[in-house]
């Protein structure tokens, strides 16, 4: 397993360059538009991106597979090291998009002791209460993280797990407008001192212009996670040159784990 640090170098990202990075780096876009009146009908169209954003392709998607688990990106194992400096067991964890993952029962048997889980996909909420009825420490319920009213500020202490949630919701026409959304909410129920982890397919330079949008105020680093343990990080990038941030994805096949710390 390779850990390493990402030492400031001779140009440096200040706050003021991380503001010209938030304009300039380009979008992440290249989607399929549906035309049938009926997207799922069609299986050339299941699993068009365009869907991803809507609530109810993951409905139609959940009961179609009823229930059958699927981890995005990566399982708990290879996350571990990562989740565990990061998200505090003793104190509420929020899981936003938990879909039909796993990792938060994982979790729980390694020793988190309160994780909600949410969704905007009724049908998953259900099948997972049912799956994991009498659990105690893990709760499910069926809230859209673009805005969570019912939760108060600074509530999750334990910080906040998205497992390809953002991914989602670019995935739609207004990309940023839920992108920015999202991340206030996640920003506003975490206390000074926590974080937001998000898992992604996304390099630096097409995920960082969501992360540092303007209203978030937050410190951002970032790990790659290749294969067979292979790891590289924290990242910081704030003081980071942005040749530095531009050289990711080192690996040919990878993810990436972005912590955002409350400040």
């Amino acid at each position: 397993m390779l850990v390493m640090q990402c030492n400031t170098s001779r140009f440096t990202t200040t706050r003021k360059h991380i503001a010209e990075l938030r304009r300039t780096w380009p979008r992440c876009r290249g989607k399929v538009k549906i035309t049938a009146a009926d997207p799922y009908s069609n299986p050339a169209l299941y699993t068009s991106e365009d869907a991803f954003s809507l609530s109810s392709y993951w409905d139609e998607r959940y009961r179609r597979e009823g229930g059958a688990p699927f981890e995005w990106y990566r399982d708990y194992s290879s996350l571990e090291p990562i989740l565990s400096r990061h998200l505090d067991k003793s104190r509420p964890v929020l899981h936003v998009g938990v879909g039909s993952s796993r990792i938060q029962f994982q979790m729980h048997h390694d020793g988190y002791q309160r994780i909600l889980n949410v969704d905007y996909a009724p049908v998953c909420i259900q099948q997972l209460s049912e799956l994991h009825a009498g659990l105690q420490g893990l709760s499910y319920e069926v809230a859209d993280c673009r805005s969570m009213p019912q939760y108060a500020d600074a509530s999750f202490g334990g910080g906040i797990l998205d497992k390809g949630t953002l991914d989602a919701l670019l995935c739609g026409d207004s990309d940023e407008a839920d992108a920015g959304a999202m991340l206030q909410e996640c920003q506003r129920v975490l206390p000074a001192g926590s974080s937001y982890i998000g898992i992604t397919y996304a390099p630096p330079r097409t995920r960082l212009r969501y992360l540092l949008l303007p209203g978030l105020d937050w410190d951002v680093s970032f790990y790659e996670v290749g294969q067979q343990g292979w790891r590289e990080g924290p990242v910081v990038v704030e003081g980071s040159a942005r040749e530095v941030l531009e050289a990711y994805p080192k690996q040919v096949y990878s993810h990436f784990v972005y912590v955002c710390t409350r400040r």
